[in-house]
C-alpha cells in the first residue's frame, strides 16, 4: 500500500483525499478543519474568515456542493452595491454596468472614454493590469474607480500587476448594457455570482465539515514542521517522521519551501518573490435590526479604511440573534501598506459612521478581528515565471502542491475543491 501524506485539510486538501484512491493521513496544524473557510461563533452571532458565498460555473462543483451542505443551503439573489462618498450615493456592481445616479460629468466621461477604448486602433497589448483597465474601460470608469479600488484591495499600484487573474473576477463591458445602465435606473446584473448560495446553518464552516461524513484519517493539530526530500519523510509537531511516496501540499508556497531540507537558491529567491496581501476581518454585532438588505458594498475612496463590507444577517438569519445585525468589514494590508492591529477596530467603526451605517447612539454588543496572513494572491509581474520554478522543483521531488496557496492563484471555493480532485487525479494516474 502506497503512502499519501496531504499537508493541510482546507477545501483543496479535503477534496484531495475525498478523490484519492489510495492510502492517505491528512494533517492539519489548525484544531478543526476548513483553513480559511471557517467561521467563529461569539456571543450568538457567527462571523466567517472573510464573506465567503458560494457558486460555480462548474457541473461538478455545483454538485459536490450541493451534495456535501445535504440541502443545508439558501440561494439568494445578490444584493452587491459600491458606495460613492463624494455623492452619497449607492450604485449597482458592478460599476460599468450601473452609471445611472452618479452626476452627468461623470456619466459622461465614463461613457466617452469607453467608446475611445473601443474605437482605439492600438491593437498593441497591454504590459499590465493598469493599461489593461485603460484598454478595456477607457480613461473615465479608470480613473474614477478601477484604479482607485485596485490600490485599496492589492496595497500595490496595477500597474505592477498582470492581469492573467481577471478571467470571472472583472466583468468586461458590454456596450449596450453599459449605455442601458448609464440612461437609466437598470437592475440588469451582470458577472458570475449573480446568485450564490451560503449555508442556512453553521456559516461557511459547514461546507468543509460537510467531507467529514466520507473521509477518514485526519489529524488535527499536526503542524508539518520539516520535509526531508531525499527520505521522503515529514516531520510533524517537530517529532513524528511519517514516510511517504507522494505528498500533496495545500501549504502557501512560502511556507512550504521554508520546511524543505534542501532547495536550490534559485527556488527560495523565487519563493522569497512571490506577493500576497493579508486581510483583518473586523466583525461587529449591533443591536439594531435591518441595518441594510444589502449583501456586500464595495468602497474605493480614502476616507474608508476598508475596500469592502458585508452583512452575515442577509446571508443567513441564522448568523444573527433574532433583533440585531451583523457587519463584518474587510481591510487590507501588506508589507507595502502596513496596518496595526491595535487601531483596526476603531478605525472600522469610523469608517461606517462615514458611510452612515453606524451611528452614534449604536450599541455595539461584539467586537471581533479575524487576521488571515495569507488572504489574497498577488499578481506582481513576476508572478508566473517564479511559481512555475517552485512548482517544477516540487514536481521533480514527488510533491503535488494545490489549492489558492498551494497553486498560487487567485481561487474561489469551488476552484479549490476542484484543485483538490485535479491533484488526486494526478495522484491516481501516477500509482495506477
Amino acid at each position: 500500500m502506497r503512502n499519501i501524506i496531504i499537508l493541510g485539510a482546507g477545501l483543496s486538501g479535503l477534496s484531495c483525499a475525498y478523490h484519492c484512491k489510495d492510502n492517505y493521513k491528512i494533517y492539519e496544524k489548525s484544531d478543526r478543519v476548513g483553513g480559511l473557510c471557517k467561521s467563529e461563533k461569539i456571543e450568538g452571532y457567527t462571523f466567517d474568515y472573510g464573506p465567503h458565498i458560494l457558486y460555480s460555473i462548474d457541473t461538478y462543483a455545483t454538485e459536490l456542493i450541493h451534495k456535501l451542505l445535504k440541502g443545508n443551503l439558501y440561494e439568494k439573489a445578490r444584493e452587491a452595491w459600491i458606495y460613492h462618498k463624494i455623492n452619497n450615493i449607492y450604485t449597482r456592481f458592478p460599476f460599468q454596468s450601473h452609471l445611472y445616479g452618479l452626476p452627468k460629468n461623470i456619466v459622461k466621461e465614463c461613457v466617452i472614454g469607453l467608446f475611445e477604448a473601443y474605437t482605439n486602433p492600438d491593437k498593441i497589448k497591454p504590459k499590465n493590469y493598469k493599461e489593461w483597465m485603460y484598454k478595456v474601460f477607457g480613461k473615465g470608469i479608470t480613473d474614477y474607480l478601477m484604479v482607485p479600488y485596485s490600490y485599496r484591495i492589492w496595497t500595490i499600484g496595477p500597474e505592477k500587476m498582470n492581469y492573467d487573474w481577471i478571467k470571472r473576477r472583472v466583468p468586461t463591458p458590454d456596450i449596450e448594457e453599459i449605455i442601458d445602465g448609464a440612461i437609466r435606473d437598470s437592475s440588469k446584473e451582470a458577472g458570475f455570482n449573480i446568485e450564490f448560495w451560503y449555508p442556512i446553518k453553521g456559516g461557511i464552516q459547514a461546507l468543509p465539515e460537510g467531507f467529514l461524513n466520507y473521509l477518514k484519517n485526519i489529524y488535527l493539530n499536526s503542524e508539518a514542521t520539516r520535509i526531508y526530500l531525499n527520505k521522503k519523510k515529514v516531520e510533524i509537531n517537530h517529532k513524528i517522521k511519517e514516510s511517504y511516496d507522494y505528498l500533496i501540499s495545500t501549504l502557501p508556497l512560502p511556507e512550504l519551501v521554508k520546511i524543505i531540507d534542501e532547495v536550490p537558491t534559485d527556488v527560495k529567491k523565487a519563493a522569497d518573490n512571490l506577493l500576497n496581501n493579508s486581510i483583518y476581518c473586523v466583525n461587529l454585532g449591533i443591536d439594531r435590526p435591518n441595518i441594510t438588505d444589502k449583501h456586500w458594498i464595495y468602497f474605493y475612496e480614502d476616507d474608508f479604511v476598508f475596500h469592502r463590507i458585508s452583512f452575515p444577517m442577509n446571508f443567513s438569519p441564522f448568523t444573527t440573534p433574532e433583533g440585531k445585525s451583523s457587519i463584518s468589514t474587510e481591510i487590507a494590508y501588506s508589507k507595502f501598506r502596513p496596518l496595526s492591529k491595535d487601531t483596526v477596530i476603531e478605525k472600522a467603526i469610523e469608517s461606517l459612521k462615514k458611510a452612515n451605517l453606524l451611528f452614534n447612539d449604536d450599541k455595539i454588543e461584539v467586537t471581533q478581528i479575524l487576521n488571515m496572513e495569507y488572504a489574497y494572491i498577488i499578481y506582481d509581474l513576476d508572478h508566473r515565471k517564479n511559481v512555475d520554478k517552485i512548482h517544477s522543483f516540487l514536481k521533480e521531488n514527488n510533491i503535488i502542491s494545490c489549492g489558492r496557496f498551494g497553486e498560487w492563484e487567485y481561487f474561489n471555493m469551488d476552484h479549490s475543491i476542484i484543485s483538490g480532485k485535479k491533484s488526486a487525479g494526478k495522484l491516481n494516474k501516477l500509482l495506477y
